[in-house]
């Protein structure tokens, strides 16, 4: 069972079905509808960001990566390649199935994530790559629920900022967790930086603001249930912080911590 695990978080397919889950929760807050063009189009754009990346360090990687990821994705490096190019043409096609709203913010999310791409390949340290991918990943997820509103109001902000806070702190918490790999693979991560005790700190700032704004958004909604679920996803990664040593074995702190974003699946149940 975890060889499938592992190999489904190797594929990228666990975070871009997160995406995804997590885009259809919104899509539920802010009372507007997600169809499967938009739902296709946020799958296809998340898998190819993460794909993408897991590509580049692969490929930087000297010698043989310690990174599972990585690893996976040096020794089928070329199959990878077409099964991106394959994806992409499945993207280009859906294009023409999207609201015209839908596509203007898509354009913007297209540019974020060049960015994204050009500052890690051109910085060498990536000080910032954390902060940028955790804003490219959230401009993924609401793009299609923002881009059908027809009134924006302060809960969406609440939510999507909930969900930002949530989307970094998962990206710091890692880190945390792969500081030895990343060393021995010669790459650069927040906590070969700053340390893992600063690195800590941080997310738990991070989770008491992501708590605040989801009570202010509780009071702007007035439903439990929503409100519920943020507080599971964000006491999932205290958890996980406090107490590291109960989830390395068979990386359990991956599973869980990008496991999360499965959790607003409980709003339809």
């Amino acid at each position: 069972m975890l060889r499938v695990i592992h190999f489904v978080q190797n594929l990228s397919l666990d975070i871009t079905a997160g995406a995804v889950i997590s885009a259809l929760f919104l899509s539920e807050i802010m009372g507007v509808t997600m169809d499967g063009a938009m739902a296709i189009g946020l799958a296809v754009a998340i898998w190819l960001i993460y794909t993408f990346d897991h590509l580049s360090d692969a490929y930087r990687t000297k010698g043989s990566a310690t990174n599972p990821r990585h690893a996976f994705h040096q020794r089928h490096f070329k199959l990878m390649v077409a099964l991106a190019v394959l994806v992409f043409g499945l993207g280009v096609y859906n294009l023409f199935f999207l609201p015209k709203s839908t596509l203007i913010l898509g354009c913007v999310l297209v540019a974020l994530s060049g960015l994204y791409f050009l500052y890690i390949t051109f910085v060498r340290k990536h000080s910032s790559k954390e902060l940028f991918a955790a804003f490219v990943y959230t401009a993924g997820i609401a793009t299609a629920p923002i881009s059908q509103l027809q009134v924006f109001t302060l809960l969406p902000m609440l939510v999507v900022g909930c969900f930002f806070l949530l989307a970094y702190a998962n990206l710091l918490l890692i880190p945390i967790f792969e500081e030895g790999v990343d060393s021995r693979d010669g790459k650069h991560s927040i906590v070969t930086r700053l340390g893992g005790p600063t690195v800590k700190k941080l997310i738990g700032v991070l989770l008491v603001i992501g708590l605040g704004l989801n009570q202010v958004a509780f009071f702007q909604l007035q439903e439990i249930k929503p409100y519920l679920i943020l507080l599971l996803m964000h006491l999932t990664i205290l958890v996980i912080l406090i107490k590291p040593e109960w989830f390395r074995k068979f990386q359990l702190y991956r599973i869980l911590s990008d496991g999360i974003f499965f959790l607003p699946a409980l709003m339809f149940v």
